[in-house]
């Protein structure tokens, strides 16, 4: 039995099964009006404990599991293009339109998610793409891992070792939790696995948490770790038992993030960026262990407590556990916000915006206007988001 707030225990519900027997998980009153009110138990066995990740078809496939024939072609159409980038490109942009403004950032994007082997455009992504803007209007593109990406990753690259996703649960004790963070408050969480190469049960633990301190940063922001704090600590303790026990993917990240470093210069809520996700993976063996309790995973350091655009380094980091709302279809997915965001900027309503599909492309007007455009072909959503951002980038010309 795991205390969770609502709204991440339903998300976890509806994602996750029992981490000892695999039966579902429900969500129960538990009797606290506070934030962590509710709790998660197993179906058939309330005593059970921790719970794993029911994995989707892709996630099966990407991490090395066979899947039906049919199946495994329908996930592969929607994978990166590798030997078409302009295609790769275009549909990029089309899933990622803040970050992907420019062939150049596209290619540099598709070259790092080929090197690491991982996929933007799957669902759920394995790699986002983050922008962040200098002083003088320079941008850079900063990749964000997911969950995900990282336990694909470990699969693939090391399919003699990998034995499946590690169990997470919560962590009651205030003690370990201060020990590890500063914080006895801190949500914290637990990821419990094993690999093929150990003995019989042995397992391997690695900690993650979420302090009261980001929570209220969270809060005033308005970022999704305000209602799924737990969540956020569950995916640092996921993302820290893959470097913990693969070694592989820890050395090819610490071989790129140089380069991420030396692209970020002069732009300092990315290098901040750089420094909260992967800080841990570059310190040598022996002192990993020391900086996790006095830092613990996904923290920036001290020299960056006050980062000059905490929004976009607290949205940044959040990026992996809670992807951007968005409008998916056949083959492509578009970014709500954006969209929402465009519309407003061109003075479009979201009527106007349907009238315009239906008019365009013939599709049925029943709806909401995500539902219109989950009716559109691949191509027609590209033409679509092309249209635009043509018109804001016309009407930001007219301002100037």
């Amino acid at each position: 039995m795991h205390q969770v707030g609502y709204e991440e225990g339903k998300k976890l519900a509806e994602t996750c099964v029992c981490g000892e027997c695999g039966s579902p998980l429900v969500l129960c009153w538990g009797g606290n009006w506070g934030i962590e009110g509710h709790v998660l138990r197993c179906a058939q066995d309330g005593d059970h404990k921790g719970l794993v990740e029911e994995a989707t078809y892709t996630q099966a496939h990407r991490r090395g599991e066979e899947v039906y024939p049919a199946i495994r072609d329908a996930i592969e159409r929607k994978l990166m293009p590798k030997d078409e980038l302009g295609r790769a490109i275009n549909l990029l942009a089309l899933r990622y339109p803040r970050a992907i403004v420019d062939p150049a950032t596209a290619s540099l994007f598709i070259i790092d998610c080929a090197r690491l082997d991982l996929d933007p455009l799957i669902s759920p992504a394995e790699a986002i793409p983050v922008p962040f803007k200098g002083k003088d209007e320079k941008v850079t593109v900063q990749m964000i891992i997911t969950e995900d990406g990282w336990l694909s990753m470990a699969a693939r690259g090391c399919p003699e070792r990998w034995a499946g996703a590690p169990s997470v649960e919560p962590v009651d004790d205030p003690k370990l939790a201060e020990s590890l963070c500063g914080d006895k408050d801190a949500w914290l969480w637990k990821a419990t696995g094993r690999i093929k190469d150990m003995p019989e049960g042995q397992s391997s633990i690695a900690y993650g948490y979420f302090t009261t301190r980001e929570f209220k940063l969270a809060q005033q922001r308005g970022t999704p770790a305000a209602t799924q704090p737990g969540n956020q600590a569950r995916v640092r303790a996921i993302k820290r038992w893959v470097r913990e026990n693969f070694p592989e993917c820890r050395q090819r990240m610490m071989e790129i993030t140089s380069e991420w470093y030396q692209r970020a210069e002069g732009i300092k809520a990315a290098q901040e960026c750089i420094d909260a996700e992967y800080t841990f993976i570059s310190l040598p063996e022996g002192e990993e262990g020391r900086a996790g309790r006095a830092r613990g995973e996904g923290e920036t350091k001290r020299r960056a407590a006050k980062p000059s655009s905490p929004k976009q380094v607290v949205k940044t980091q959040e990026a992996a556990s809670a992807p951007p709302a968005e409008a998916e279809g056949e083959g492509f997915h578009i970014d709500l916000d954006w969209l929402n965001d465009a519309l407003r900027e061109i003075k479009w309503a979201t009527e106007t915006a349907k009238s315009y599909l239906v008019g365009k492309y013939k599709v049925s007007s029943q709806g909401t206007l995500e539902e219109v455009i989950k009716r559109l072909t691949r191509e027609q959503a590209e033409e679509f988001v092309k249209e635009i951002q043509d018109k804001t980038a016309a009407k930001q010309s007219q301002l100037w």
